[in-house]
């Protein structure tokens, strides 16, 4: 693929900014990203390190380095809403069936957990079970508050995780970028989702589980049928 040629380093207008939902295909899609503006996409990831000195509540509005063309990160429609108004980007998003993302991120933070890439006080929920990590209200409806601000038809283009290939090559044709002759795959719980020491097996979630998932995360699941009749998807 092509890269996108950065100019001069100087100041100038940020023309895309890809709200990362997590697990929804982020990380494979920051690989795509990162092929396309080379240098000028901002290379941070994490939601804290767009602030200064990483305090979110004392940074007001998020900082960015000089000769930024492009943004991808956890970051929130609010928290980047000052350079959706001053340059007017294209704003693109993935979304995914919220059970399947919740069940996810469960895994995801288990992994983390393990792997000592925590904060102390969350090394004590080794042993939550799916259903535990599911009701803790900050978990819930993640997507809906990830973009509130604005609503799906206000998106340059919204991608479906499930359908990621399809969708990526639809927003390359959109976008004017080179067509690709690989689309990256990156999945981190590839084997962990299978093979781990979790209170909830992967393969003991049945549809009562699911079920409750999708009672706690109702705005997400509204937010994802509207987006997926909006694409004109079944």
């Amino acid at each position: 693929m092509k890269l996108i040629s950065n100019g001069n380093s100087g100041k100038v207008k940020v023309e895309f900014i890809s709200i990362h939902i997590p697990k929804t295909g982020g990380r494979s899609f920051h690989a795509v990203l990162r092929q396309v503006y080379g240098d000028s996409l901002d290379r941070r990831y994490e939601k804290e390190h767009f602030f200064l000195k990483g305090n979110r509540k004392a940074a007001g509005i998020i900082t960015l380095p000089e000769g930024i063309r492009g943004i991808h990160g956890h970051l929130t429609i609010k928290q980047v809403r000052h350079i959706i108004e001053s340059d007017g980007p294209r704003v693109v998003t993935w979304v995914r069936d919220p059970v399947e993302r919740v069940i996810s991120n469960y895994y995801y933070f288990m992994k983390r957990i393990r792997e000592g890439d925590v904060k102390e006080r969350q090394r004590a929920k080794a042993d939550m079970t799916l259903h535990e990590y599911a009701s803790q209200p900050k978990r819930q409806n993640r997507m809906s508050m990830i973009l509130d601000g604005m609503q799906p038809e206000d998106f340059f283009f919204i991608g479906i995780t499930e359908r990621f290939e399809e969708d990526l090559r639809a927003l390359c044709l959109m976008m004017g970028w080179p067509e690709m002759e690989e689309v990256p795959h990156i999945n981190v719980l590839a084997s962990f989702k299978f093979n781990n020491d979790c209170a909830t097996q992967y393969p003991d979630i049945d549809d009562s589980m699911r079920n409750d998932i999708a009672a706690l995360n109702a705005e997400d699941m509204i937010l994802y049928e509207k987006i997926k009749k909006m694409r004109g998807i079944q």
